[in-house]
């Protein structure tokens, strides 16, 4: 008996699925430890390639992660909401250009060029790990005007910027944000009461490009009517796209 139970406790644990690494990258994205998320990138950039079709439209390359936990918000400053309440969605793209190229753009100030719902105001300062970024851990805080088509919103949202080493020799890009408060959409149209997001950026094994993935969770509620989950589902998913997209236009115009 003593042996069983000497065995049963050493086994090694699972390898977490797609969801559930999402969860664990996202809790984990200061405090865990290279290793760490180095597997949960794996785990994520593996179930992306065989689920996903990479090549088709935004509902081919999307996915709908469960709820953040309590667990997962542990340490972080936000609002008072139970987060099974938020709408979740998730979307990946290859982007044409490696992950080096796109690691300087979290160094700009006027962040407007790359956000195509933040196109009057969206500056970024840096409280953390700007003058040594990519080679260490990055706190940014974003002053920005939100124009989703549903509402415009003026609020401050923290990042966080990590890189991640991978056995291969390639290296991540891991971010997330979150809100500290209800966000109140002028004219009172709207009110975000949370929202947090998670996302990676990962060179191709083949040097095509790096591939990303944001998850979004958000609760969002409107003064005027009620809009059906489906909708601010299809309006995320199109909002993320829209960032991709841009980033890439962004970069090709570039000298």
């Amino acid at each position: 008996m003593l042996l069983l139970i000497a065995c049963v406790a050493t086994d090694p644990p699972l390898p977490p699925d797609f969801d559930e690494a999402v969860h664990l990258a996202f809790r984990k994205l200061e405090s865990g430890s290279d290793e760490e998320l180095a597997e949960l990138l794996l785990v994520m950039e593996s179930e992306i390639d065989s689920d996903l079709d990479l090549a088709g439209d935004v509902i081919a390359r999307s996915f709908q992660p469960t709820s953040l936990t309590e667990d997962d918000l542990d340490g972080l400053e936000v609002p008072d909401r139970d987060p099974d309440l938020a709408v979740t969605n998730a979307l990946a793209r290859v982007s044409q250009f490696p992950r080096e190229v796109h690691v300087p753009l979290a160094l700009m100030a006027d962040q407007r060029p790359l956000e195509p719902q933040c196109p009057t105001h969206y500056v970024r300062s840096f409280t953390e790990g700007d003058d040594c970024w990519p080679d260490c851990f990055m706190h940014t805080e974003n002053d920005l005007t939100k124009e989703s088509g549903l509402f415009i919103a003026d609020y401050v949202l923290p990042k966080q910027y990590r890189a991640i080493p991978l056995e291969d020799g390639r290296t991540a890009t891991m971010t997330r944000t979150w809100t500290r408060d209800a966000v109140v959409a002028r004219e009172d149209a709207a009110r975000i009461e949370q929202s947090e997001s998670f996302e990676f950026f990962l060179d191709r094994p083949d040097g095509s490009g790096a591939l990303r993935m944001m998850a979004v969770w958000s609760e969002t509620s409107f003064a005027a009517h009620e809009i059906e989950d489906w909708v601010i589902e299809g309006t995320v998913r199109a909002g993320t796209e829209s960032i991709f997209v841009r980033h890439d236009e962004w970069l090709l115009a570039q000298p």
